[in-house]
């Protein structure tokens, strides 16, 4: 461990990132005549757009390659994962998680099941298998269904059109320590009228240990199989049927309960096209459903106790794409969605084991159904561009247990922001305000004032937020974001009362991240972040719940030929600003946590375009430590094993990775 002095060294990257644009003229550029080498990602993609962050989740990255959408956002600066075990990861961007954060499965929302979390809507990401991932910090875009309050994660895939008939794919494989193994095959074929597009993944691993060799329950298995079929009767249009299915059971190391099942089937329609119209650009026109299943028990270790929910969710969108003069451009829309959560358990007096439990009917436990209409707009100016957008919602909640009943919300939300280019710089400000209706995890916790009733009446939550940056392109690149946020009628989870309760408060929270790329000669470079949030609970004056700690990310990379190597050296403050048994549906505070440091190695080798081999090590000198915003460690009861008060992160750990482009 590391304690509080130790992460003195963090403000220090800060004070080098704002000297960088000094450093600029004196930096070494490559020539035209470098050699192109596939760089390990290791802190993230730098922001290139104001408020935006685009990444290739096919590119090699540190640290060992994400299982899921949520072990792939920890790369990103600002975001956090609360760790339960090595699956069902749950993250939060800028120490603001859960249904805050707006996860868009290439344009399908995909809610969880559990109501412990075991399967958060990244839970059935398998990030390889997407072409971009882009995250859209604060609220500051209200087109992709419910705005999300912290920002919006899109998870996408291209549609396909080939000039002649023809067939590309792509094979990886994984191996890693604690048996971890993925194995992953794309494949993509067509002609000018038609093409095919598939993908088959499986991840799996046996528990990890941590830094004291004591092992950490977090066994996972899951496959992935997508399929579409596309027809592009012409250039400007493309329709597409695609199907998904997502099947996996993981152990984790904060409860008894095992995932025995966690599956998701969906299926989309999809319909592009591009007009030839001086003001009516595109449409996009998508309908989708998707079921998710879950079987949790402890069956296998002798107790007679299992649930079994279901949540079914349908929905789709309208987009409109307009010109209405040469600067100006408008985009409108209208969406829709219906989920119904339902559920079955054991009763131990009459039901024994799990067919008992499969045979039992579902009762449906709560239904939300919501439409929306929104508009956003983009204005361009000499120097810049003005962009704006606005949203109603329409929300119907039925509670179908407790002391049940219905509701009805009328929800706004919109945003404004100025972009300024001005040389190799993008200056933006903008501010943003969303509405957030309670979600089913809230909306199940005990009411504060009467808890044998569900928080059933809680008021809707109302962010507003500022947020500016500075990017800068050029030898060097940097990118900065700053927010400041207010937030009335915050939901905060509170697990002091006798029964986990939900109540509403006011909060603030600002802070922001910085990155740098810059690089130090012909074949070395470095990169940068730093990340900080800080949170509070204005009703009471406290520290507000689940904020992650300063961060501070610094690699040094080396390029030669087909060779690339890298280490990362990661450094974390400690967090004493804490609430106990306060925080979100993802977790609550369980105590001040201290400071760390890891090192990570990675290096990798590209032959020709087709074949690259990656491998690295992770917590190379095996330390043991534990993320503030980690789940207790005490469910971890297998053999081999012993408590601990927080889920520790693995050991050492050792990868390699091999891709094939056919």
């Amino acid at each position: 461990m590391m304690n509080k002095k130790s992460i003195l060294t963090i403000p220090f990257v800060t004070l080098g990132l704002i000297s960088l644009p000094c450093l600029a003229n004196e930096a070494v550029t490559k020539t035209d005549e470098s050699p192109t080498v596939e760089r390990i990602v290791v802190t993230g993609e730098l922001m290139k757009d104001p408020t935006k962050t685009y990444t290739d989740p096919k590119k090699p990255r540190l640290p060992l390659p994400a299982y899921d959408g949520a072990g792939f956002l920890k790369t990103i600066p600002g975001f956090s994962i609360g760790r339960k075990g090595g699956a069902g990861g749950d993250p939060s961007l800028r120490g603001l998680g859960g249904s805050r954060l707006s996860i868009v499965d290439d344009g399908q929302h995909v809610a969880g099941t559990c109501g412990g979390r075991m399967d958060p809507p990244t839970a059935y990401i398998y990030p390889e298998a997407y072409d971009n991932i882009t995250v859209i910090k604060g609220p500051q875009t209200v087109k992709y269904g419910p705005v999300g309050s912290a920002g919006t994660v899109l998870f996408e895939k291209d549609r396909h059109s080939f000039d002649e008939a023809g067939l590309d794919g792509r094979a990886s494989m994984t191996a890693g320590s604690f048996g971890r193994t993925d194995h992953l095959v794309e494949l993509k074929a067509g002609d000018e009228k038609h093409y095919f597009d598939m993908d088959v993944n499986q991840s799996s691993s046996d528990h990890y240990k941590d830094g004291d060799g004591n092992k950490v329950q977090s066994s996972y298995d899951r496959s992935n199989y997508n399929f579409a079929l596309g027809w592009t009767p012409t250039e400007q249009t493309v329709l597409e049927l695609a199907y998904g299915s997502s099947s996996g059971e993981a152990e984790y190391a904060d409860r008894a309960n095992k995932a025995r099942e966690i599956s998701n089937e969906n299926l989309t329609f999809l319909l592009q096209h591009e007009f030839d119209s001086q003001w009516l650009n595109s449409i996009e026109l998508q309908a989708y459903t998707n079921e998710n299943d879950h079987v949790m028990d402890q069956f296998d270790q002798g107790v007679n106790s299992g649930t079994n929910v279901r949540r079914t969710t349908s929905g789709g969108h309208l987009w409109l794409d307009f010109t209405l003069a040469s600067d100006w451009t408008l985009t409108a829309g209208v969406d829709h969605m219906d989920s119904t959560h339902e559920g079955r358990s054991i009763n131990p007096a009459i039901d024994n084991g799990l067919d008992d439990l499969l045979n039992k009917p579902f009762k449906d436990n709560m239904r939300y159904q919501t439409s929306g209409l929104f508009v956003e707009s983009t204005y361009e100016l000499p120097h810049g561009q003005l962009l704006a957008g606005a949203r109603y919602d329409h929300w119907k909640t039925e509670l179908m247990v407790a002391q049940q009943g219905e509701r009805t919300d009328d929800l706004f939300s919109g945003y404004g922001r100025y972009e300024l280019t001005s040389g190799n710089s993008q200056y933006y400000a903008g501010v943003g305000h969303a509405q957030r209706i309670p979600d089913y995890w809230e909306i199940m916790k005990a009411d504060v004032n009467n808890p044998s009733q569900k928080a059933f009446d809680l008021a809707p939550e109302k962010t507003t937020q500022l947020d500016i940056g500075w990017i800068y392109e050029a030898d060097i690149a940097i990118s900065t974001s700053l927010f400041y946020g207010e937030i009335r009628d915050y939901i905060l989870i509170d697990a002091n009362t006798d029964k986990t309760s939900a109540y509403n408060i006011d909060a603030t929270v600002y802070g922001g991240e910085v990155a740098a790329t810059i690089p130090l000669t012909e074949h070395f470079s470095t990169q940068t972040s730093v990340s900080y949030s800080h949170g509070d609970n204005d009703t009471a004056g406290t520290p507000l719940g689940q904020i992650p700690p300063l961060e501070g990310r610094i690699t040094l990379d080396y390029q030669y030929n087909q060779w690339a190597a890298g280490l990362l050296w990661r450094l974390v403050a400690a967090q004493d600003r804490v609430a106990i048994g306060e925080g979100n549906i993802s977790g609550q505070d369980l105590a001040e946590s201290s400071g760390f440091g890891t090192l990570s190695f990675n290096a990798s080798w590209k032959h020709n375009d087709a074949l690259l081999v990656s491998f690295g090590v992770e917590n190379l000198f095996d330390i043991t430590y534990a993320e503030h915003i980690s789940r207790s460690g005490a469910g971890n009861d297998i053999p081999g094993s012993e408590p601990t008060f927080q889920v520790n992160e693995p050991g050492r750990t050792a990868w390699v990775k091999v891709d094939y482009t056919f």
